[in-house]
């Protein structure tokens, strides 16, 4: 990890009153205040004000205060695979690699390893997670770590399945397609109708390679073969002449619950659709320039309305999960981005992904009392973005 090494985590008191004072507030990417302090009770935000209090209270320092962050969209069971697979060598090379890997290791060591980068995870101050789980060993680590945000299980190939789903305040249960390549309509329609009866997100990976692209408008290609090597018939999908996005929204799929995550291989037309659609975003650059050597059109996004979260996908694709790296990533690499984007894809683009922007995503009044504190230095607010989001 590469924040700044005396950050804070805080969690307000669940069971009393408590004054936060700090030389800045983060309320959100557009309302800070310098000289000011949060009043919380009974772990929830009462009131954010300006100036100094007049009572006793928790003075952290000249430095900010600002909302928890988002990572929008990970794969903690992976954890283990860190430093293990080629990037070098193709995708279909990479997910061969990965799956042998997988095996090799052995449940074990990837709930071992996966419990060690959830400690990370809350370190960094990453406190609400989109996890996403094919094996499904890492429910309990999530339901045991104080974590918020949800937990996807996710399916495959072209067997119906029902899994478990429960929407709760802080940390919900849902279901998640793999990826329009890899699973059938019938399934994802299937996954995406119960998850939507129950008001709560879906999450599926879409047009992250070449690959599934190809597949999915030519009905064949190097995907063909792999799926039929792993025993996934494909032959009766509805699929061809179109891209993953349109296909997806031609089944049914895209609409304000779905979270659409990777988006690589896309389209203006596919980006219209993601527009007019609402459906939700995440965006993995750093994983997608390790496996892909390309990036998400973030800026063609953000032009058409969209809000993208960040998410890290894996260890397996990153050397790291955590979002200050992701932000640091996004600014180096998108100089025409505004600091405060970047700051909002991390904080409440990624709580409003997760349907969670009633809790998190901002400091402001109601919301949890759960936040960073860094030690940073800045004459004014865009100063204050800038290093924030740099890790300066």
């Amino acid at each position: 990890m590469t924040c700044p090494p005396s950050k804070k985590i805080i969690s307000g008191s669940r069971n009393k009153r408590e004054i936060h004072r700090a030389g800045w507030i983060v309320m959100d990417s557009f309302n800070t205040i310098q000289n000011g302090y949060l009043e919380t009770e009974d772990g929830i935000i009462k009131g954010v004000y300006t100036g100094t209090p007049k009572e006793a209270c928790i003075d952290h320092g000249p430095g900010v205060l600002m909302p928890p962050l988002v990572n929008a969209h990970l794969h903690l069971e992976l954890s283990a695979l860190k430093n293990r697979l080629p990037f070098d060598k193709g995708f279909q090379f990479w997910i061969k690699s990965l799956l042998e890997q997988r095996h090799t290791l052995g449940e074990e060591v990837l709930i071992r390893e996966a419990k060690e980068a959830i400690s990370d995870l809350l370190a960094s101050g990453t406190l609400y997670v989109g996890e996403i789980s094919t094996l499904g060993i890492t429910k309990l680590l999530i339901e045991r770590s104080g974590l918020g945000g949800i937990f996807f299980q996710e399916f495959l190939g072209s067997v119906i399945e029902k899994g478990f789903t429960r929407k709760n305040d802080i940390l919900s249960f849902s279901l998640a397609g793999h990826a329009p390549h890899t699973s059938s309509p019938d399934l994802l329609r299937a996954l995406k109708n119960q998850s939507r009866s129950e008001g709560l997100p879906f999450s599926i990976h879409v047009a992250e390679s070449k690959e599934e692209s190809e597949f999915i408008f030519n009905k064949k290609g190097t995907w063909a073969d792999f799926l039929t090597l792993r025993g996934i018939e494909y032959e009766t999908w509805d699929i061809g002449s179109k891209t993953p996005v349109a296909y997806l929204n031609d089944i049914g799929l895209l609409e304000p619950l779905t979270l659409a995550v990777h988006l690589l291989d896309i389209t203006k037309e596919d980006i219209d659709i993601l527009a007019r659609s609402q459906v939700k975003v995440c965006v993995c650059p750093r994983s997608n320039q390790n496996l892909h050597d390309r990036l998400p059109d973030i800026e063609r996004m953000i032009k058409n309305g969209i809000r993208p979260a960040l998410g890290t996908d894996s260890l397996a694709s990153c050397d790291s999960l955590d979002i200050f790296d992701e932000m640091a990533f996004v600014a180096n690499h998108y100089s025409g981005l505004d600091p405060r984007t970047v700051f909002s894809m991390a904080t409440l683009n990624g709580a409003n992904a997760l349907g969670l922007g009633h809790l998190t995503g901002t400091l402001s009044k109601g919301k949890r009392a759960d936040f960073i504190y860094l030690p940073l230095d800045a004459n004014n607010e865009n100063q204050l973005f800038e290093r924030i989001i740099t890790n300066a």
